[in-house]
């Protein structure tokens, strides 16, 4: 009984003098460095439409290239459009200017 009490004992000026000191210790807060910074977007220029429909873009290509054939076309952000093309056995990338309609080799 007496070895119980000596026990309960310790335990409780344990809990009482481990507060008192976690009171007393000042407050600490860990200084962390961050690895890597996290870059600002950066704003993009606005995508302009092309001013000529595509289909004005591949009769053009046609005209300029009579034997050609057009496998995929679409618009570029800066307003021209690009065709994919097939001449012969080559396939090659036609620059179309997207005001104009004309043609860049």
């Amino acid at each position: 009984m007496h070895r119980k009490l000596t026990i309960i004992a310790l335990a409780a000026m344990m809990l009482a003098f481990g507060e008192f000191a976690l009171a007393q210790s000042p407050n600490l807060q860990p200084q962390v460095q961050p690895k890597f910074r996290i870059q600002p977007r950066v704003n993009k220029a606005p995508v302009r439409p092309p001013s000529i429909p595509l289909s004005v873009a591949q009769q053009n290509i046609q005209m300029v290239m009579p034997n050609a054939k057009v496998l995929k076309i679409g618009p570029l952000p800066s307003g021209d459009i690009i065709a994919t093309v097939r001449i012969e056995n080559q396939v090659r990338k036609i620059r179309v200017d997207g005001e104009t309609g004309a043609v860049q080799n």
